[in-house]
């Protein structure tokens, strides 16, 4: 029998399952999520069985080779309701390319499905970099300065295009999807140019590859790891935003293929950055959960929203180590047709947790302020540490090697990519 959590702290008064597509660590932790608030077990779709939910006790694993395919990913949706009978099935995908799948599914999924993402349009223009970067600069909230080369620009204009951005370039695909697909050597999620020469050698690589979108080039804001930070909101189907939370990043990754993603969060806090999101939001109508990238400026403490993830983000978890419902909401509204908070005490903002998917001795030599790190020891002696493959009821060896493969992994990158921390 599947474990069953004594202390979960939210039932549903509806039955469902929590179906959610794709196996990477965003994944395991979403069904620890449901588990520890509402006890139930996950149904994960994978077309293999990767080692983030290998021998999960509170997972339990469809296999889809096809799942690329829309109509073997409807037939197998379509399997794991009728396997649930009077169930609902709230739909989730951990990252972009699964959100896109299945907002532009929703309308052949019959009315088992409950689907907790904005419309396909929606979620295409804010995911968009230069459709984010538009929308900023219409509401008024800070960004950072942006230029947008298109697909079909030629190379002589491409420094015109850039008149007035100053130089090292961070460069982004603007289609995030069809650069996921990518293979080219010394591939980089966020590449950095010098100069233009080295732009336009980088975007020669990757037309060469069979990328035919566009580029964002922007200015690079100074500042190390330590100036990230991370933001979660709820919309609630009247999209209104209804709760924020935000937290610091200490670590991020430095791996070419998942830079910028955050690997350790503590509390964090700001004046602005919840009311920023929230007029972004709310003047386009976004429903359920929204994640910011946002770094502040060390120079004035200006605060510049990177992007935006229609989605929970990839370190979500950090909101469980701060004790905040995750998942609760969206099934209270998704699912029970109720109020998303109801009966849903968030828990006092506080500054005693530490979330890292990065072993802490390892993070220890990265942080750099003499405050920051004694905040981090503080922590560390109080025990209020969230590792995300660890969980107390769900043990086991496959479990115990999946910790231990992730540890190894990112002491690995780092020595390889990040042997010392960058601060300017």
């Amino acid at each position: 029998m599947p474990p069953q959590d004594p202390v979960a702290r939210f039932a549903s008064t509806v039955p469902f399952v929590p179906v959610v597509l794709g196996g990477e660590l965003a994944t395991y932790t979403l069904a620890r999520a449901f588990h520890a608030e509402l006890g139930v077990r996950t149904t994960v779709v994978t077309r293999s069985v990767p080692s983030a939910v290998r021998g999960s006790a509170i997972i339990h694993n469809v296999r889809c080779p096809g799942m690329d395919d829309d109509e073997d990913l409807l037939a197998c949706l379509v399997r794991v309701a009728d396997a649930h009978p009077g169930r609902r099935v709230l739909l989730l995908g951990t990252v972009d390319v699964w959100v896109d799948r299945i907002a532009g599914l929703r309308d052949r999924l019959d009315g088992r499905f409950a689907v907790p993402y904005p419309d396909a349009a929606l979620i295409e223009r804010l995911s968009d970099k230069e459709g984010f970067a538009a929308l900023c600069a219409e509401v008024g909230v800070a960004h950072p300065e942006t230029r947008a080369v298109p697909a079909g620009a030629p190379e002589p204009q491409v420094g015109t295009l850039l008149e007035g951005l100053r130089p090292p370039f961070v460069v982004k695909a603007g289609d995030s999807v069809a650069f996921g697909a990518l293979l080219y050597e010394g591939k980089q999620k966020v590449a950095y140019c010098a100069d233009l020469d080295e732009l336009l050698a980088l975007r020669r690589t990757m037309a060469g590859t069979g990328y035919a979108g566009g580029l964002v080039v922007q200015e690079r804001i100074p500042g190390g790891d330590e100036q990230m930070r991370v933001l979660t909101t709820y919309s609630d189907r009247g999209g209104r935003v209804r709760w924020a939370r935000l937290g610091h990043v200490l670590l991020e990754d430095h791996d070419p293929a998942m830079i910028g993603n955050p690997l350790a969060v503590v509390h964090g806090s700001s004046e602005t950055a919840a009311g920023e999101a929230a007029r972004l939001l709310e003047r386009v109508g976004w429903t359920g959960y929204a994640n910011f990238d946002i770094k502040v400026d060390p120079r004035d403490g200006t605060e510049y929203f990177f992007e935006l993830n229609p989605r929970l983000g990839r370190s979500h978890a950090y909101l469980t180590a701060a004790r905040h419902p995750v998942v609760t909401p969206l099934v209270r509204e998704y699912v029970e047709g109720r109020d998303p908070f109801d009966d849903v005490p968030t828990g006092p903002e506080t500054d005693d947790w530490l979330y890292s998917i990065v072993p802490v001795p390892l993070l220890r030599r990265y942080v750099t302020d003499p405050a920051t790190r004694e905040r981090l020891a503080r922590i560390r002696r109080s025990g209020r540490v969230l590792r995300p493959l660890r969980y107390a009821v769900d043990g086991g060896r496959e479990r115990v090697l999946a910790q231990l493969k992730n540890d190894l992994l990112y002491t690995r990158n780092f020595a390889t990519h990040y042997r010392r921390p960058v601060t300017a």
